[in-house]
């Protein structure tokens, strides 16, 4: 009788493995070293016998380091199922985000009484069965398919399984989510022996809300749509992503909504349109399905008084309830447009309740005014009427910029110094515009514009010139005002019109600056304006160029025009413009002597007075090298005071005959030279320096350290077109000699000349000499 080949292999396998089919998984784990402290644990836990009752099954298996390292809690009974599945598994079956049924039971948790709860592999590299590394719970396994008996195998693995936690537990992780949940309470819910599936967002669960809505929702007053938005998180059922049916279905929340899962041909996974990014995030109680970001139930519905809780401006709501504003909150038929500060900006016992109606009104603006209407430089016309300004609305500027940090809108805008903080909120097309600090009424002139620092020269002429409570007492006024740039701009006439003697012309110049009447920027882009300053002097303001761009100036013929730069800088009495120059009246005269008072060049003008030039600076073009007090200290003063000779020419070497100069250095490769009224040898040369600084030295002269420019200052009015370069060092002249010469070259000249002149002397000395010596000898010449 021949034997079948099924029944001669059945029989060899037997022979070859005679033992394998009688063993149990605590057999060979008894004969494995690796598994020491596993046996000790299971034979703890008296899992020993029901381990052997096992007709089929897999183990995953941590060995002794596994255990070593695992010390996160006591290893239990319940630990131990955890390890164990109802059958035989192969590494062959295992496929990326498989779950699998444990032995470990927790009646009801996962809906009956006899589901076990789940682990979950992974995979790397393919993730089909059979390919690709798996991953037991983020195990890895290291040692795989070891055969025990009829479908039983242990998969070695190296590190300890922890059964998950329930849902409310496994979110205490994510801190922001818990403490939401403890507020409204659905913590503990979460933690019930009973199944749920929660679709929780990578992002913030505030995510999708703007700043203003999420505020909202984490103050007092938004605890019960941040109840419902949690509860809408969360499905009174166990669904894993394999369970999810193709197409779209519709689950009912906690919170009573529905949200639809959509499952696409390629499997992809969505919950109400947001994708899923993670699926299957195991817990003891349910599962945990990661989105991309958060759903919005439709019953969570946003108002006007909702967002004004979110932007924290309960208090001006409230303020705006006790004074008879509540027209502005309330009525739909007339659109406002609200500048709303945080509670905690708004300080009561700052705001006098003389003016608090007034301060109230000035943060609401008639209209409805989106980012896109607000453009720089743009003047709002708030609610508050002010009496100062003859019964018209005072204005409240507005500045945009298109790069910054903080945007509304795409823009940086700014309600005078008050920033918007985020995108405006828009309820019933009525706009609230979030802001860092409350508004403030504009106030005394002189008080705001000294917290600008670019205007703190204007303030001090303003208080030196005593004319402060005048400008502060005119009502109706526009101002223009200087930046210190501009009266750096003057050089030395700055310096003089803060010296004493120049007050009565700094009170004319500053009154010039103060024009009757009020004119803000949207007033003067559109014509030529001619306005009465308090100095009774005409100053003209207008248009320059196609880019809105506008200049004042005396409205004279060809005078100076400064350029207006910020505009329409609110004050209780009038509005105030910064300008790029200082606007000096026809009338005011400031000469070259007045300047180097001004800069109280003492020793210089001592010298000019001992010498007699004084009285050339006023009628003639001249700009005077005034060394300062401290240079002429590195001489003997008194002793070049006593030479009256020497004393005109160091004079005169200081005067150059020439109009002012828009600039000084016309070449930067060639010395630039001009003359001076001691000679037309005695030059002076300009020479710029590396850090674009000036130098002055004497034309020929290099033995004495050259003077620096420390500062320049040219006449203004009248006739004469001088000035004064201020300098550090003192020129001193070349004596001269012969031919105009310096004394070295004129003794060097008049040596090579007499040395010429006695060798032609001597050459035709010595011809003579030998025509007379041949003719004595008796030798003519031959005809």
């Amino acid at each position: 009788m021949r034997l079948g080949i099924p029944f001669i292999l059945l029989i060899s396998t037997f022979l070859y493995h005679p033992i394998l089919a009688y063993k149990t998984i605590i057999d060979v784990l008894s004969e494995d070293s690796r598994f020491e402290k596993l046996i000790e644990h299971l034979q703890r836990t008296r899992l020993v016998p029901h381990i052997n009752s096992l007709e089929a099954g897999t183990l995953f298996a941590p060995d002794n380091n596994a255990f070593e390292q695992f010390q996160d809690a006591e290893i239990t009974q319940q630990m131990m199922l955890y390890h164990l599945l109802p059958v035989g598994m192969v590494g062959e079956d295992f496929f990326d985000g498989q779950l699998l049924e444990s032995l470990y039971i927790r009646p009801g948790f996962l809906g009956s009484d006899d589901t076990g709860q789940r682990i979950k592999i992974t995979k790397d590299g393919k993730a089909g069965k059979g390919r690709g590394k798996p991953y037991i719970n983020g195990a890895e396994i290291i040692d795989k398919d070891i055969i025990v008996n009829n479908q039983t195998y242990i998969q070695v693995i190296n590190q300890v399984l922890s059964p998950p936690t329930t849902l409310g537990k496994s979110l205490r992780n994510n801190e922001e989510l818990y403490a939401f949940l403890q507020k409204v309470g659905l913590d503990d819910k979460l933690n019930q022996p009973q199944p749920f599936t929660v679709f929780l967002s990578r992002q913030s669960v505030l995510n999708r809300l703007n700043p203003i809505e999420r505020e909202y929702m984490v103050s007092q007053y938004g605890n019960e749509d941040l109840d419902r938005l949690l509860q809408y998180m969360v499905v009174d059922d166990v669904v894993y992503s394999s369970e999810f049916p193709s197409g779209k279905t519709v689950y009912k929340t906690l919170s009573g909504e529905s949200l639809v899962v959509g499952v696409n041909k390629d499997n992809a996974i969505t919950v109400n349109d947001v994708p899923v990014t993670e699926t299957d995030v195991l817990a003891a109680n349910g599962v945990i399905h990661i989105l991309d970001d958060m759903p919005i139930p439709n019953n969570i519905v946003f108002n006007t008084r909702k967002y004004l809780y979110g932007l924290n401006s309960t208090k001006l709501v409230s303020l705006m309830d006790e004074y008879g504003f509540e027209h502005y909150l309330e009525n739909d038929a007339q659109k406002y447009t609200i500048i709303a500060p945080a509670n905690d900006d708004i300080k009561d016992d700052a705001i006098p309740d003389s003016i608090k109606k007034d301060w109230l009104s000035y943060h609401v603006i008639g209209g409805s005014f989106s980012p896109d209407l607000l453009t720089d430089g743009t003047l709002l016309k708030s609610e508050f009427v002010s009496s100062r300004l003859g019964g018209a609305s005072q204005r409240i500027p507005v500045f945009v910029e298109t790069e910054a940090p903080v945007k509304a809108a795409g823009k940086s805008i700014r309600f005078e110094h008050s920033r918007v903080l985020a995108d405006p909120a828009t309820v019933n097309d009525n706009y609230i515009y979030q802001v860092s600090e409350p508004l403030i009424l504009p106030g005394d002139i002189l008080s705001k514009l000294v917290i600008d620092l670019n205007l703190s020269t204007f303030i001090a002429t303003i208080y030196v010139s005593e004319v402060a409570d005048e400008i502060k007492g005119t009502n109706g006024i526009t101002m223009f005002v200087p930046t210190n740039e501009a009266f750096h701009d003057l050089g030395l006439v700055a310096q003089y019109l803060m010296h004493p003697s120049g007050k009565s012309h700094l009170q004319s110049v500053l009154r010039y600056h103060v024009a009757k009447g009020l004119l803000y920027r949207e007033d003067m882009i559109q014509d030529v304006h001619e306005m009465t300053t308090l100095a009774n002097a005409t100053i003209r303001i207008e248009p320059a160029g196609d880019d809105n761009k506008l200049v004042v100036s005396p409205p004279e013929s060809g005078s100076k025009q400064a350029l207006i730069g910020a505009t329409d800088i609110l004050v209780g009495n009038g509005v105030v413009h910064k300008i790029d120059g200082v606007q000096i009246p026809s009338y005011v005269e400031i000469t070259t002597h007045d300047i180097l008072v001004g800069i109280e060049a003492n020793s210089m003008l001592e010298v000019l007075e001992r010498a007699g030039l004084i009285d050339v600076l006023n009628s003639t073009d001249y700009i005077v090298l005034a060394p300062t007090d401290r240079a002429f200290a590195h001489m003997d003063l008194d002793e070049l005071l006593k030479d009256p000779y020497e004393l005109e020419r160091l004079a005169k070497l200081h005067l150059v005959p020439i109009t002012w100069q828009d600039s000084w250095i016309k070449s930067s490769k060639h010395d630039n030279e001009y003359p001076t009224l001691l000679s037309e040898y005695d030059k002076v040369v300009f020479r710029e320096e590396d850090n674009g600084g000036i130098i002055v030295m004497v034309k020929d002269r290099s033995d004495k350290t050259p003077a620096h420019v420390i500062g320049m200052g040219r006449s203004v009015g009248g006739k004469v077109d001088g000035g004064v370069l201020m300098m550090d060092a003192v020129l001193i002249p070349i004596r001269r000699g012969f031919f105009g010469l310096p004394w070295g070259w004129s003794i060097f000249l008049v040596t090579a000349i007499s040395l010429i002149s006695a060798s032609i002397l001597g050459g035709c000395g010595f011809i003579v000499y030998k025509i007379w010596t041949r003719r004595r000898l008796g030798y003519r010449s031959i005809d």
